[in-house]
């Protein structure tokens, strides 16, 4: 992704969201799927817990994630 776009989207979600969403993103597979512990992912990406359960909601909400169970999500 060009930088540009890269820093137009932190500036629209927030640098934290749009980080976590560039990780979904990138460790999708083919299909979508992607293998994603909140807990994990806190640690990885250095975002708190609650930060990163509010941006699963938001992209929920927005119908660009589904949760398919713990740890499993699929990106649309």
């Amino acid at each position: 992704m060009d930088d540009k776009v890269k820093t137009l989207c932190a500036k629209i979600f927030g640098k934290k969201r749009f980080e976590i969403l560039e990780f979904l993103a990138l460790h999708a597979d083919d299909d979508g799927f992607v293998f994603a512990n909140i807990e994990e992912l806190s640690k990885r990406l250095n975002i708190s817990k609650p930060t990163i359960i509010s941006t699963f909601k938001f992209l929920e909400e927005k119908a660009l994630l589904e949760k398919l169970k713990n740890g499993l999500y699929k990106l649309k």
